[in-house]
C-alpha cells in the first residue's frame, strides 16, 4: 500500500489518496513542463499546503522580478488584488539602517517568516527525497534551513547540478549525501537560494 510522503498514512483510492506536486505547480508559468514531479499524498496533507504554496510563490516571484518571467506578473496581481496578501507582504519588508539609498534613507529588506519558510522548504525536500528513493524520510529527522542570501546563483542553464535542470529557470535542485546526512540546495527563479541539511536517525 502506498504511503503519504508527509504523514505516512496508508493511501486508499477513492478515500484519501491524492498526489502532490513537488515543487508546487503554482511556481511554474501557465505553460508548465510536462514532467512535473508528483508523489503520493493524502488529501488532508495536500490541502494543508494550498495557501502556503501560493504565498511562497507570490513572495519568491516578486522578489525575483523579471527572472521569474510571467509568474512575477501573476504574483504581483495576486498581491495587489488582495488586501490580506498585500498587508502580509509589506509586513515582511522592513528598513535596514545599514543599507541606505542615494538620499540616505534606509533600504527595505525582505525578511521571511522563518517558520513558514522552513515548513514549506522541508516539505519540498521530503517530496524530492521520496521521489528519488520511494522511501519516506524517517520521522525524527533533524532539519536545518539556511537562506543563502550571500550567494548569487549562476544562470541555471550553466549551473553544475545534476537534478532539476529540466525545470530551469523556475527551479533547480541538488543533493549531496554523506552517511546519514543529506545536504540539499534549492534554487528558485535563478534568484533565491536555500540549503536544507537533513540528519536522518539510524
Amino acid at each position: 500500500m502506498r504511503q503519504c510522503y508527509l504523514c505516512g498514512k496508508g493511501l486508499r483510492k477513492n478515500e484519501n489518496k491524492s498526489k502532490d506536486h513537488v515543487p508546487p505547480k503554482c511556481i511554474f508559468p501557465k505553460e508548465k513542463p510536462q514532467n512535473l514531479i508528483t508523489v503520493p499524498c493524502c488529501i488532508e496533507c495536500n490541502g494543508s499546503f494550498k495557501l502556503l504554496d501560493e504565498k511562497m510563490r507570490n513572495f519568491f516571484a516578486v522578489l525575483a522580478g523579471d527572472k521569474s518571467g510571467e509568474v512575477s506578473w501573476i504574483a504581483r496581481h495576486e498581491i495587489l488584488r488582495s488586501g490580506r496578501l498585500r498587508k502580509d507582504f509589506l509586513s515582511y519588508a522592513k528598513p535596514r539602517p545599514s543599507l541606505v539609498d542615494e538620499k540616505g534613507n534606509p533600504r527595505l529588506v525582505f525578511y521571511f517568516n522563518s517558520e513558514e519558510l522552513e515548513r514549506w522548504l522541508i516539505r519540498v525536500v521530503k517530496g524530492l527525497a521520496f521521489y528519488r528513493t520511494w522511501i519516506r524520510i524517517k520521522d525524527g529527522a533533524f532539519y536545518k534551513m539556511k537562506v543563502l542570501s550571500e550567494f548569487v546563483p549562476q544562470p541555471s542553464n550553466t549551473f553544475p547540478m545534476e537534478q532539476g535542470l529540466e525545470f530551469r529557470p523556475h527551479f533547480v535542485y541538488g543533493v549531496i549525501q554523506e552517511g546519514n546526512t543529506d545536504f540539499w540546495v534549492l534554487i528558485f527563479y535563478d534568484h533565491l537560494m536555500f540549503s536544507i541539511t537533513v540528519d536522518i536517525p539510524t
